[in-house]
């Protein structure tokens, strides 16, 4: 059996045995299209997300697989995470903490950790955050190019941000967003490198929302000098499962 067709069949095994553990939990799929400056024409990239709920404690995991790209891993992230909700002067919050791993070649990987505030008022959603993030070589690489010194590149105290408007409320069978953000499950661009996302979904039914979002990704937003990056479309499903 290949790799790729192993971490697969994995992934989907893991998720199936912790539905069952977790009787609250919520599991979406969706698949990217689109193009960037560096994609070398159409990429298709696919996800599995789930998310389980104990009492005021959450735990997450997610993986991604690029199916079209120039990147020679089938396996192309992973996202880690827990969080926990507070409620302060009846105002609700939640802090969460994540790790996530993205190989974005078959040489390098690119690894953060950090925290992340979410905010939910009326209409909003607005989440503040600092990360760690490592650039390394695989020792493949470092075998291969005789490196002997440092391979590693260290960022510390990175800035994220994401601030969303709904048109209506969040529980609404139907609704439009629209987004500005540095990061997403799988990646965190530098703080002068916003992603503007408009979004839609339904609900046809009470477990089930379908969901459709348009990014655009930009170079360089918050500098004197402003260049297209690139531009995607996800579309996807989300269960939540009681």
């Amino acid at each position: 059996m290949q790799p790729a067709k192993s971490i697969y069949i994995l992934v989907s095994l893991l998720f199936l045995s912790a539905m069952n553990i977790f009787p609250q939990a919520v599991v979406s799929g969706y698949l990217d299209m689109g193009q960037s400056n560096v994609s070398n024409g159409l990429y298709i990239k696919t996800a599995g997300l789930a998310q389980y709920q104990l009492g005021k404690y959450r735990l997450g995991a997610g993986f991604q697989f690029d199916l079209k790209s120039p990147n020679k891993n089938f396996f192309s992230g992973l996202n880690l995470n827990a969080s926990r909700e507070f409620i302060i002067k009846d105002f609700p919050l939640e802090v969460m903490g994540f790790y996530t791993l993205t190989p974005f070649s078959d040489i390098s990987r690119e690894t953060n950790w950090g925290l992340i505030l979410n905010i939910r008022p009326e209409h909003f959603i607005i989440r503040i955050g600092t990360n760690f993030k490592t650039y390394a070589l695989n020792k493949e690489a470092i075998n291969k190019y005789e490196i002997d010194t440092d391979s590693k590149i260290k960022e510390n105290w990175n800035l994220m941000y994401s601030f969303s408007y709904y048109l209506k409320s969040f529980d609404n069978l139907w609704n439009v967003g629209i987004s500005m953000t540095n990061f997403d499950h799988f990646i965190i661009n530098q703080e002068t490198n916003p992603i503007f996302n408009l979004n839609a979904w339904y609900k046809p039914n009470i477990p089930l929302k379908l969901f459709i979002e348009t990014w655009y990704k930009s170079s360089g937003a918050f500098n004197l000098s402003v260049n297209y990056f690139g531009f995607f479309v996800r579309t996807g499903i989300v269960w939540n499962i009681q």
